[in-house]
C-alpha cells in the first residue's frame, strides 16, 4: 500500500467514525475535501490535515467502540502525516 493511499484510507477511516458520532462537523467539512487534494497534493493535505487534527477531542465520544476507532485512526493519521512532511 502506498503512502497516499494509507494517508486517504486513515483520514477517511477518522471521518466516518466523527460522522457515525454525529461529531464535529465543521472539521468534518474542512476535512473531506483533503481525500481528494490527496491524489495531486499529498503534502499540502497531509499539512492541512495535520493543522485540524487539534481541533479534534476523542473524549466527545460517548460511545467506547467509536471512540477507540477514532482514536486508532487519529494516532495513525497524525503519525503519517508527520512522515509525509518530515517531521
Amino acid at each position: 500500500m502506498s503512502v497516499r493511499s494509507e494517508f486517504r484510507r486513515l483520514l477517511g477511516d477518522m471521518i466516518a467514525a466523527l460522522r457515525d458520532a454525529g461529531l464535529a462537523r465543521d472539521t468534518v467539512s474542512a476535512l473531506e475535501p483533503l481525500l481528494e487534494r490527496a491524489r495531486e497534493d499529498l503534502s499540502g493535505a497531509a499539512g492541512a490535515a495535520l493543522a485540524l487534527l487539534p481541533k479534534l477531542d476523542a473524549s466527545a465520544f460517548s460511545d467506547a467502540a467509536l471512540r477507540r476507532r477514532f482514536e486508532d485512526s487519529f494516532e495513525r493519521l497524525d503519525a503519517v502525516c508527520r512522515i509525509i512532511l518530515g517531521r
